[in-house]
């Protein structure tokens, strides 16, 4: 407002009144021109006079050669100080448009949050697959709508014009390694890129949120086993790495004050308990009064009582006190499947003496030797199945590729799978942001730097960066929005990556969905059978789709099933998944046993009719010669 009324109002008003208009010493009758005095004029002299705006008005139509240079020189006057003061706020006005001027940008973290919470919901997720599951394989009509609807929404109506026709109902998969046809279409399919970093990635947040969270200990370790024995293999994280921060840990020592404190604890409760057995002394000795008198027993002697006092053993030597001391550790059971740090063994025995165990590996000729600190924990061996040979003898087919591997599973399976995709996604989004602004010599002023102009590794430490974000929001609360409260995290994100680093903001929500869907897997007993299978045809070197449906039909305890595939993409660091929606196969089944049984009962009945037809006309035949005779 004041730049309108210093460009268009007072300014140009003195311009119009130069210095000793109305002067002179002459008498004059003048009049004021209406058409001088436009709508910015007079609200500018209303501004400066205030109330007494109107009155001044009329003054310069009736007086105007002694109320106009009145008011010219106070327009003058306010002129240079509205000036002045357009300088100053010039300077704050500058710094605040730069600084928000990249902010200003980015116009997706607005609505990002609804549009995610929407999208990565247990709901759409399973209507998105029995959508194309009921039009085979392909997006059904009302949900593209939907789909068109929202990008014009996003990018306005021209969207439609000039993108709408080439929107794809189906994932193209020429060039892709496709699925064994006898059980997939497949419905959906969904890819992984850069699995050699990203899976490990992903593993390391959802182990630390996990570890972080507030669930059950035993929830915890069958999560923890869950990734050991199915999810690890299935993305090909070997146990070794998974466990190789055990391999890193060392038990925390003491410290002298840590000591002493414990110490002065120890004297504190004592005291305390000397007082306590003091101050009821008189009725402990009235007490054991009666039961003397009854004739019962009291571990009393000569009026005083026997005190008994836990004897601590004393360390005699450094090991003794140690994390992993011969004092403290359970040895193993021989045959035990342990998991080592050499990889996966099992223990001969356990030598007391020596305080180490002999273990065999199936790599190495002889056994090797190996302190208790490398020896992580026991592995589940997989448990063996006449019906899983048989139906694996009949079943001739096999995948196309030796690689491959296939597992049917219940819909929280489905839904791990599809939101862990997205976490991988978004953690290579992360890392291409990452380079691509390190790169980028515009935006030197609107992010945050991190090392030295021209550092070749800048990209990874942005990355790092990045990661250290993630693990603190976590840390600070799984699916809580304390860390984020204020934008803190969305704003630390957008000056680490950018105003492209939107999908970034709820990692936190995604996290807490991952968890979830995991640890109702965990808790899942009709897919903890469906992974005993999985294991089963995994040891046996291959995978045999139609004998793995069958017997996992007999499983499935009338729950809807989902089938899943993974293939490698070759010469790339990809990973293909599969997805098909099988719904309630324990019905096929029983469809099928019910027709084979009605098939057998019309033969056996078919044959008891012809021998009732036989012995009837046999006994007709028998009527017609006793008549002859």
């Amino acid at each position: 407002e004041n730049e309108l009324l210093l460009t268009k109002g007072g300014g140009s008003l003195v311009k119009k009144c130069p210095d000793g208009a109305g002067l002179g010493g002459k008498v004059f009758q003048y009049t004021l021109d209406g058409r001088v005095l436009g709508v910015i004029h007079k609200h500018a002299i209303k501004r400066i006079y205030g109330d007494d705006g109107n009155e001044m008005l009329d003054l310069c139509h009736k007086n105007p050669a002694v109320a106009l240079p009145i008011v010219v020189n106070r327009l003058r006057q306010k002129d240079e100080e509205w000036r002045a003061a357009r300088d100053v706020l010039n300077r704050k006005w500058k710094d605040l448009a730069e600084h928000n001027y990249y902010k200003s940008l980015d116009h997706r973290s607005i609505t990002w949050r609804t549009t995610d919470k929407r999208a990565t919901s247990t709901r759409t997720i399973v209507a998105e697959i029995k959508d194309r599951a009921a039009h085979n394989g392909l997006e059904g009509e009302a949900a593209l709508n939907a789909r068109i609807e929202k990008a014009k929404e996003e990018h306005g109506t021209f969207y439609e014009i000039t993108m709408g026709g080439s929107i794809p109902r189906k994932m193209d998969l020429t060039g892709l390694p496709k699925p064994t046809p006898t059980i997939f279409t497949p419905h959906m399919s969904f890819v992984y890129d850069s699995t050699s970093w990203a899976q490990q990635d992903a593993y390391r947040i959802v182990s630390f949120a996990l570890e972080k969270g507030s669930i059950s200990p035993n929830d915890k370790e069958r999560c923890f086993r869950l990734y050991r024995d199915f999810i690890g293999p299935w993305f090909e994280l070997s146990l070794s790495w998974m466990q190789s921060p055990a391999v890193l840990f060392t038990p925390t020592p003491l410290e002298e004050n840590d000591e002493e404190e414990e110490e002065e604890d120890a004297d504190s409760s004592r005291e305390n308990g000397e007082d306590a057995e003091s101050g009821n002394e008189e009725d402990a000795e009235s007490s054991v009064e009666d039961h003397l008198s009854n004739g019962n027993e009291a571990s009393a002697t000569d009026g005083k009582f026997v005190k008994e006092e836990i004897m601590k053993p004393e360390s005699t030597s450094d090991a003794d006190t140690s994390y992993f001391s011969s004092m403290n550790h359970i040895p193993f059971p021989p045959e035990t499947l342990v998991s080592t740090t050499l990889g996966e063994g099992k223990v001969i025995q356990y030598l007391q003496d020596e305080g180490v165990y002999e273990v065999s590996f199936p790599s190495a000729s002889s056994p090797a030797q190996l302190k208790p600190d490398s020896v992580f924990g026991s592995l589940d061996p997989v448990e063996p199945s006449l019906l899983t040979d048989q139906l694996r003898t009949n079943d001739q087919e096999e995948p196309e590729r030796e690689d491959d591997q296939l597992i049917i599973g219940t819909q929280c399976l489905y839904l791990f799978f599809r939101l862990h995709q997205v976490l991988v996604r978004r953690l290579n989004i992360a890392k291409k942001l990452a380079i691509a602004v390190s790169k980028d010599p515009a935006l030197g002023r609107h992010i945050e730097k991190l090392t030295f102009e021209g550092d070749p590794d800048e990209g990874k430490k942005r990355y790092e960066a990045f990661l250290g974000l993630v693990y603190s929001l976590i840390d600070a609360g799984t699916g809580s929005s304390e860390a984020s409260e204020g934008g803190k995290y969305e704003d630390r994100v957008r000056t680490l990556l950018g105003n492209n680093a939107y999908e970034l903001t709820t990692m936190d929500k995604l996290i807490a969905h991952v968890l979830k869907h995991l640890q109702n897997m965990a808790n899942d007993d009709t897919l903890q059978n469906m992974i005993e299978i999985y294991r089963r045809h995994k040891e046996e070197g291959s995978f045999k789709p139609s004998a793995f449906r069958e017997e996992a039909a007999l499983m499935s305890e009338g729950e809807n099933m989902f089938a899943f595939q993974i293939c490698n993409i070759p010469k790339t660091d990809q990973k293909i998944a599969h997805c098909e929606f099988l719904g309630c196969i324990a019905e096929d089944m029983e469809e099928e046993e019910d027709a084979v049984l009605d098939n057998h009962d019309d033969h056996n009945k078919r044959g008891i009719e012809d021998i009732v037809m036989d012995e009837v006309d046999e006994s007709a035949q028998a009527t017609k010669r006793a008549k002859r005779v």
